[in-house]
């Protein structure tokens, strides 16, 4: 058996050199999350504002019944989309729903028979995707919320009672109100999570078409589907298990998170180099 001693000095030294390898992976982890998302220019911000008002404009003038100054408005705002970019607003997808409802808008109200139903759904549609646009924050949509609840506790009671015609009721009411708010969440959202309620939606339903008893299979979803709303609605925290970052003060927590790496490494470091006087055991092959 040999014994090899080891300087305390260069023991902390290794330490520490692996603290700061560790206190660099730290700052090169916050660079792609501050790089990542530009800020929207002054004129950019000026020009979704004009866009909201005037998708106001547009939106109380078909509440109205005004259909004529509703479809003048929704023109003026279709030429207005154009003229904005959209970087640091929102994602592609987010771009596309936006172009999509007022082209459908454009569609409701150019059309031969004009429907009023449809008419305020593409309205309210519109109204909502600016104002997520323009109000990241708190957008109008998250008003849906308990309309959405309510919709879903709707469903799951005309299940447990099987009866068909307000269970088939309650999930088309679930699913237009979903439908109204859905560019304004491709807007605010991760597209994938959209991705999610929308195959949820779909399988209900269908369900809800189906001559068989669709009761169960519905049920059986609706504690997901109330799930996938909170994560949406931001009602619950998803982030429970992580760390609270000051977003204003990263290198502060950089830092102090380093620090308390660096402390643990170095009294592992001293308890090596006092064991045994600074002795290290290593044992030769025949030893073993």
């Amino acid at each position: 058996m040999l014994r090899i001693k080891v300087g305390r000095g260069i023991g902390l030294l290794l330490v520490a050199m692996l603290g700061m390898q560790l206190l660099a992976g730290c700052r090169q982890a916050e660079k792609p999350a501050q790089e990542a998302e530009p800020k929207p220019s002054t004129e950019q911000l000026q020009r979704v504002e004009l866009l909201n008002r005037t998708a106001d404009d547009m939106y109380k003038k078909v509440m109205q019944g005004d259909v004529m100054g509703g479809r003048d408005a929704l023109q003026q705002l279709s030429d207005q989309v154009t003229t904005i970019r959209y970087e640091g607003l929102t994602t592609l997808d987010g771009l596309h729903a936006l172009t999509e409802a007022v082209t459908q808008g454009k569609r409701v109200f150019n059309a031969a028979r004009f429907s009023p139903d449809e008419g305020q759904v593409a309205a309210a549609q519109i109204r909502l995707a600016t104002d997520a646009l323009s109000h990241p924050e708190q957008p109008m949509w998250l008003q849906y919320y308990k309309l959405l609840q309510d919709d879903v506790n709707g469903i799951e009671q005309a299940a447990k009672d099987k009866e068909a015609q307000q269970f088939q009721k309650s999930v088309f009411l679930f699913e237009r109100h979903i439908s109204i708010i859905h560019p304004s969440l491709l807007i605010s959202r991760d597209a994938t999570d959209v991705e999610k309620l929308d195959s949820l939606v779909t399988f209900m339903s269908g369900q809800a078409r189906t001559e068989k008893e669709p009761y169960q299979p519905v049920g059986n979803l609706l504690p997901t589907v109330r799930q996938m709303l909170d994560k949406l609605f931001l009602k619950k925290d998803t982030t429970a298990f992580l760390p609270v970052v000051d977003d204003r003060n990263p290198i502060l927590w950089t830092f102090a998170i380093g620090s308390v790496i660096l402390a643990a490494l170095g009294f592992a470091g001293w308890r090596l180099a006092k064991k045994d006087n600074g002795l290290v055991l290593v044992r030769k092959k025949d030893e073993a």
